[in-house]
């Protein structure tokens, strides 16, 4: 996606885009997104429709990305560790865990730690 240009409004165009009540009317009305900088701050001006669409997302409820990542990393290290073609004890030894606990968080039974998930990570990486 290739961003458009930074657009500098002169302070009649600020006071117009200020005081416009209604934006469709314009013929110089926003098709599609535009940066523009005002006082050396960027911004985004994007049509009003978009704008609604993007508010009434931002509120709706998202699911928690913690609940999301621990039931995606087990499944995720365990078609890895197959595409390897490595057993969970040859992955657990090279990472210096034990077998029982790889098999847990593979099956998504633990929170393992950014540091155990970065150990098989490596380890799956390894040649030998």
């Amino acid at each position: 996606m290739t961003s458009s240009p930074v657009t500098r409004l002169t302070p009649t165009e600020r006071t117009y885009l200020a005081i416009s009540e209604d934006p469709s009317r314009d013929p110089r009305r926003l098709l599609r997104p535009q940066d523009l900088e005002l006082n050396g701050k960027h911004y985004v001006l994007l049509p009003k429709a978009e704008f609604d669409r993007l508010r009434l997302d931002a509120g709706r409820s998202r699911e928690d990305a913690w609940a999301f990542a621990k039931g995606s990393v087990g499944p995720d290290l365990r078609a890895r560790r197959h595409q390897a073609g490595l057993t969970l004890s040859q992955v657990a030894r090279r990472a210096g865990i034990a077998a029982e606990t790889l098999s847990r968080i593979e099956n998504s039974r633990t929170d393992p730690s950014v540091g155990t998930v970065c150990s098989v990570l490596r380890a799956l990486e390894r040649e030998t």
